[in-house]
């Protein structure tokens, strides 16, 4: 490593750690955005949204198959084109907030003690 950033304070080098997860997520996610595609075409697409096929779902499963069926197409639809780009920006952002409050308070513990 280079002897600059190690000596750095650490409070800098919490703020340059998390402007650095930042700017990775977030350029990550404008990456998938702007190349984000169309979804492939699913034939399934129209029977799953039919009331045959709910009504056949709950007579199965009952309604906690048809909730889950839910949860599983929302959790999937998370995963491609756009709405990856928000998760992937959304995820960044989580982790470098907790990155920041997590050293932050390390930090201001580190220099209590050590006026101790």
């Amino acid at each position: 490593m280079r002897t600059e950033f190690v000596n750095r304070d650490p409070l800098k080098r919490c703020y340059i750690i998390t402007t650095a997860i930042l700017l990775v997520g977030l350029g990550s996610a404008l990456t998938i955005y702007i190349t984000a595609g169309e979804a492939p075409y699913n034939p399934f697409e129209e029977f799953e949204k039919s009331k045959k096929f709910a009504y056949e779902l709950e007579r199965i499963g009952g309604k906690a198959a048809l909730v889950a069926n839910d949860f599983n197409k929302w959790f999937a639809g998370l995963w491609h084109g756009e709405s990856l780009s928000y998760t992937i920006a959304a995820i960044s952002i989580f982790i470098a907030a907790g990155y920041y409050l997590i050293s932050t308070g390390l930090v201001a513990e580190a220099k209590r003690k050590q006026k101790e």
